[in-house]
C-alpha cells in the first residue's frame, strides 16, 4: 500500500492533469480505465474553454479535492476507495449514467415488420404531443430490470429501495381525477408520468458488461491472477539534479501564525487530514504518528469489498429460448470459516461423527408446574 505524498501542489492546470493520472495508476487495475478515461475527458472537454477567472478557478479546486480524494484512498482511506470503486463499477456516477442509457436504448429492428411497428408508435402521439426525453426510453426493458432487481432484495444499494409504485406499472398508479373530480390535462398527466420514471431510474442499478462483470466476481472469490486484478506500488517521487542549498525545510514559518489563526495554519497536520494533505505532523515529541483510518489493504480487505459491490451488480444476455433478456445477479456462497492450528484444540474433544454426538446431548430441562 502506497503512503501518502508530500509534494506541493501543482500551480498550473497541466501539472494539475498530470498528478491526477499519477495518482490514477496506483488504483486497482479494473478500477483504473474508468479513472483514466473520467479524468481524460473532463480535461479535454474544458481545455480550450474560454471562461472567466471565477469558473476556472472553481474548477481547479474541484480537480485538486478529487486529488486529494485519490491521495487519500491508495494511503489506506477505506470509505474513498469504496466510494471510487462504486463509480468505477457503475453503482454511482458518471459511469451509472452511461451503463443505464445502455439499459433503456430501444433495440435496432431485425426486421421490416419491427420497423414499420416502431414508425407506426411514433406516429401515434407525434399528432398530439411533442416528443420529450421519455420517448427514447425503452420502458419495457426498464420495468422488467427494476423487478429482477427487487427480487434480489439489496439491503445495501447506495440508490435506495425499490418502491411498490416502481415496480407496477405507471401509466395505472397515476390518479385521472384531481381533487375536484375533473380529469387531469394532457400535458399534467405526461408529467406526472416521467416524474415516476426518473425515480424509478434514479433507484435503478443498471447492469454491467458479461467480461466485466465475470472479472468482479472472480476477486470477489479470492482468484485475483485469474481476473487480472493487481494494485500498483508508489514508485519514489523525482528529486530534482540541482538542489538550492540556501532553503532550508526545518526553517519555521512564522509569517503564517503571525498573520492566521494557529488553527487554520496547523490544520493540514491534524491527524483527520494527513490524508488528504499529505503533510506530517511536525510538533509531536513521539515523531511522525500515523493519520486517523489509513489502513492496510490486504487481500483479505479487497476480497471482502469487491464481494460487497459485486453483491450490487448484474449481467444481462440475450435468452434464445424464451426471448427477452435472462438477468443474473451476484450471489457469493456461504463458505465456513475454518479454525486456525492454534484453535485446534478446542475442537479435539468434540464427536466427529453422529452416532457420538447423540451421547452428549443435553437433557431436557423440566418446567415449573
Amino acid at each position: 500500500m502506497s503512503r501518502p505524498l508530500s509534494v506541493p501542489p501543482p500551480t498550473t492546470t497541466l501539472g494539475l492533469y498530470r498528478q491526477l493520472l499519477r495518482e490514477s495508476s496506483y488504483l486497482p487495475s479494473l478500477a483504473r480505465p474508468h479513472a483514466d478515461r473520467y479524468i481524460k475527458d473532463r480535461f479535454r472537454r474544458h481545455q480550450h474553454d474560454k471562461t472567466d477567472e471565477t469558473r476556472l478557478r472553481k474548477r481547479i479546486k474541484e480537480a485538486h479535492h478529487e486529488l486529494r480524494v485519490f491521495r487519500a484512498a491508495n494511503a489506506g482511506d477505506m470509505d474513498r476507495m469504496h466510494k471510487i470503486l462504486l463509480k468505477a463499477f457503475g453503482r454511482t456516477g458518471s459511469r451509472r449514467r452511461e451503463l443505464f442509457t445502455s439499459l433503456v436504448r430501444h433495440p435496432s429492428p431485425a426486421t421490416t415488420e419491427e420497423m414499420e411497428a416502431q414508425i407506426n408508435g411514433v406516429r401515434a402521439w407525434s399528432f398530439d404531443r411533442d416528443p420529450d426525453w421519455l420517448d427514447g426510453w425503452d420502458t419495457e426493458a426498464l420495468l422488467s430490470f427494476a423487478k429482477a432487481q427487487a427480487k434480489t432484495s439489496l439491503s445495501s444499494s447506495p440508490r435506495g429501495p425499490l418502491l411498490h409504485k416502481h415496480l407496477m406499472s405507471p401509466e395505472k398508479n397515476i390518479p385521472r381525477e384531481n381533487v375536484y373530480g375533473k380529469p387531469f390535462p394532457e400535458k399534467v398527466m405526461r408529467t406526472k408520468l416521467k416524474k415516476v420514471y426518473a425515480d424509478l431510474a434514479d433507484r435503478v442499478l443498471p447492469p454491467l458488461p458479461e467480461k466485466e462483470w465475470h472479472k468482479l466476481g472472480l476477486v470477489a472469490e479470492g482468484k485475483f491472477e485469474e481476473a487480472g486484478w493487481h494494485v500498483p506500488s508508489r514508485r519514489a517521487v523525482a528529486k530534482g539534479l540541482v538542489e538550492d542549498g540556501d532553503k532550508k525545510e526545518d526553517d519555521w514559518k512564522w509569517q503564517a501564525y503571525a498573520t492566521k489563526p494557529v488553527a487554520l495554519v496547523d490544520i493540514a497536520q491534524s491527524k483527520k487530514l494527513r490524508l488528504l494533505t499529505g503533510a506530517s505532523d511536525e510538533n509531536t515529541p513521539y515523531g511522525d504518528t500515523q493519520p486517523v483510518d489509513r489502513h492496510v489493504y490486504t487481500p483479505k480487505f479487497w476480497r471482502r469489498l469487491t464481494k460487497s459491490i459485486w453483491l450490487l451488480t448484474a449481467k444481462r444476455a440475450q435468452d434464445p429460448e424464451k426471448g427477452g433478456y435472462r438477468i443474473t445477479w451476484g450471489r457469493a456462497p456461504f463458505n465456513a470459516p475454518k479454525a486456525a492450528a492454534s484453535g485446534m484444540e478446542f475442537f479435539e474433544s468434540l464427536p466427529v461423527d453422529a452416532e457420538s454426538s447423540e451421547g452428549i446431548k443435553g437433557t431436557k430441562k423440566k418446567g415449573r408446574k
